[in-house]
């Protein structure tokens, strides 16, 4: 497990934890939420569905009928956090909820990761973030002032992640 403050710590305004397993992310998502974080603040991203879906869409609800049987952390998330399936440049379909899964399909972003760009994540580590995608592994994001971020950080630390990291402007 690593915990590094990235450049710009003084000013944090994202930070990124990394999970080996989707409980392991769905204990720190339950710990955000149970700290009072907004779903606004917060994003997950992984390619956790093991199985193929034909459906790309969002999931409003926390209905089984509705998800398709994701698994357990994409139906511990709904109903708290907008749910889709995102195509990822170079690393294919991923499930992902939150505001990351919103701004991509909102904006019509092709950038794929590069949009945590927008919230401080510097572009020479996003191509790290896409080969932990790739690898299976969970991205529990979390961005604002610096105060709530860095309660974030500490939350996602004591969660037991592979590495979180804390990003500024």
């Amino acid at each position: 497990m690593a915990t590094k403050a990235g450049p710009g710590a003084s000013a944090i305004n994202s930070t990124v934890g990394v999970f080996a397993t989707g409980e392991e992310a769905i204990a720190a998502l339950q710990k955000m939420k149970d700290s009072g974080f907004p779903s606004s603040q917060v994003s997950v991203i992984g390619k956790g569905v093991k199985q193929p879906r034909d459906v790309h869409a969002w999931v409003p609800g926390s209905s089984e009928e509705r998800s398709g049987g994701w698994g357990d952390l994409w139906e511990a998330l709904s109903g708290w956090l907008l749910l889709g399936f995102i195509w990822l440049p170079g690393v294919g379909w991923v499930a992902a909820a939150g505001w990351f899964a919103a701004t991509i399909v909102g904006t019509g972003a092709g950038g794929g990761l590069g949009i945590l760009g927008s919230v401080g994540v510097p572009s020479t580590v996003i191509a790290g973030y896409e080969t932990q995608l790739k690898a299976d592994r969970y991205l529990v994001i979390v961005h604002g002032d610096a105060e709530s971020v860095e309660q974030a950080h500490a939350i996602l630390e004591n969660a037991r992640p592979y590495e979180v990291m804390s990003y500024g402007p």
